[in-house]
């Protein structure tokens, strides 16, 4: 996740100071996404530096003087680059657990209905968390944390409808054998035998 973008975004709406981008962006957000206060200060360091945004430093009485920080030009169109850059969500090809379904097809110490059977039993563990946020969820004040939640359970349920297919063709799936490599030649290769050619 991009925290650079975040900060340009929300110093988009109005000048805020470091303290303050901490705790808008959690309840912008809303999302499982801890930002550490070091690394929005570090963060804002480099914009700095980048010309993306700029501060001035404001005296309190109460408390030790502040930086508030404010977009620049240049950081209006970072974001507008941002903004209209389109986001490939990764497809998990080759995740953990699809490795670990694989190998226990090839041999041992764990049968693959096992692995199936405890990966089920999490997906509807996190299914059933997921779904008790969804329904705690206040539409009015936090839809975008709703969709977000939505998304979450539609992977899930896509995930657990795998799991059924691949229960449902492991009679199938149990005759699979990975390919052998090539073997590989040792040694130095022999030189070709050219013939002599006879002398006149």
């Amino acid at each position: 996740m991009s925290v650079k973008h975040s900060l340009l975004a929300l110093l988009y709406r109005r000048p805020m100071h470091g303290y303050e981008l901490g705790k808008q962006l959690n309840l912008a957000v809303s999302a499982d996404w801890d930002v550490k206060p070091g690394q929005i200060a570090s963060t804002l360091a480099r914009l700095h530096e980048s010309g993306l945004v700029d501060f001035e430093i404001i005296e309190t009485s109460d408390a030790p003087d502040r930086k508030v920080y404010a977009i620049t030009d240049a950081g209006i169109e970072e974001l507008r680059l941002w903004y209209l850059t389109p986001e490939v969500r990764e497809y998990r090809l080759g995740d953990t657990f699809y490795i670990k379904l694989v190998l226990s097809l090839i041999d041992g110490p764990v049968s693959s209905e096992q692995v199936l059977m405890v990966q089920r039993r999490e997906l509807y563990q996190q299914l059933h968390e997921v779904t008790e946020l969804r329904n705690k969820t206040d539409q009015q004040t936090q839809l975008p944390w709703a969709l977000l939640l939505d998304s979450a359970i539609m992977h899930l349920e896509a995930d657990l409808r795998w799991i059924e297919m691949c229960e449902a063709r492991l009679p199938d799936l149990k005759h699979y054998t990975p390919p052998k490599p090539e073997p590989k030649m040792r040694g130095r290769p022999r030189r070709s035998q050219v013939p002599e050619q006879a002398s006149d």
